[in-house]
C-alpha cells in the first residue's frame, strides 16, 4: 500500500514540475512578445493557457484520487494538499503571462516603446523567472532556506514595479501621447509583482511542509 502511494505521490510531483516549468516559459514567452512587439508570438500563450489549464485539473482529480483511496497520514495528507494549493498558485502565474500577452495585443503600432521602462521589465522578468525555477526546486526537494532565499527576490520585483509607476506617471504628465504606452507598461509590472507573489506563495507552502507553520514571507 505505501509502495503504490509513494509510486501515485512521484507521479504528482512529476506533473507539478512539468507545471512549472509550462509556465515559466509562458512568463518567457510573453516578455519576449512585448520586447519584439510580436502578436502572433501574444496570441500563442492563449493556447499555452489551455493546456496549463488542463493540467492543473490533472493534478487537482490526481491528489483527490490519492486522498481517496490511499487514505493517507496527517503528514502525507499535508503533502498532497500543499502540491494541491501550489499548483493553484503556478496556474495563476500563468493567467499573468496571458495578461502580458493581451497587454501586447492590444499595443497600437503607435504606442511607444521606453527603453529605460523595457529595462526594468527585463529585470522584474528575469528575477520572476528565477524566481519560479528556484521555487520549483526548492518545492521538489523540500528546502525550507532555499525557498526563504527566493522569496527575499521578490523586493527586487516590488521595486521595478515601484519604478515603473514613477517613471510611466511622470512621462505621461509631460506628454499625453505616452499615456497608452505608460499604461500598458504599468499593466505588465503589475503582472509580473503578482507572479512574484505567486511565487513566494509557494516559497511560504515549502516552509509550511517542513515546520507545519503557516507563514508569511516578506511581509
Amino acid at each position: 500500500m505505501r509502495k503504490v502511494f509513494e509510486e501515485e505521490l512521484k507521479s504528482l510531483f512529476v506533473h507539478l514540475t512539468k507545471l512549472g516549468i509550462a509556465a515559466n516559459e509562458a512568463v518567457h514567452k510573453s516578455i519576449k512578445a512585448h520586447n519584439t512587439g510580436d502578436k502572433e508570438l501574444a496570441k500563442e500563450l492563449f493556447a499555452d493557457d489551455l493546456k496549463i489549464n488542463a493540467l492543473t485539473i490533472e493534478i487537482e482529480k490526481e491528489a483527490y484520487r490519492i486522498i481517496a483511496l490511499q487514505q493517507p497520514v496527517a503528514s502525507d495528507l499535508r503533502l498532497v494538499f500543499t502540491v494541491l494549493t501550489a499548483s493553484l498558485d503556478i496556474e495563476r502565474i500563468a493567467d499573468h503571462a496571458v495578461s502580458i500577452g493581451r497587454a501586447v495585443i492590444r499595443r497600437n503600432e503607435s504606442d511607444q516603446q521606453v527603453e529605460g521602462l523595457n529595462d526594468v521589465v527585463n529585470k522584474m522578468a528575469e528575477t520572476a523567472q528565477g524566481m519560479i525555477s528556484d521555487a520549483m526546486d526548492a518545492f521538489v526537494n523540500r528546502n525550507a532556506d532555499q525557498a526563504r532565499e527566493v522569496a527575499l527576490r521578490d523586493e527586487t520585483v516590488d521595486a521595478g514595479l515601484k519604478e515603473i509607476y514613477q517613471e510611466s506617471a511622470k512621462r505621461m504628465q509631460k506628454n499625453t501621447e505616452m499615456v497608452p504606452s505608460g499604461i500598458s507598461y504599468i499593466n505588465i509590472g503589475n503582472s509580473l509583482e503578482r507572479i512574484g507573489d505567486y511565487v513566494t506563495n509557494i516559497c511560504e507552502r515549502v516552509v509550511y511542509l517542513n515546520t507545519g507553520e503557516i507563514i508569511e514571507l516578506n511581509k
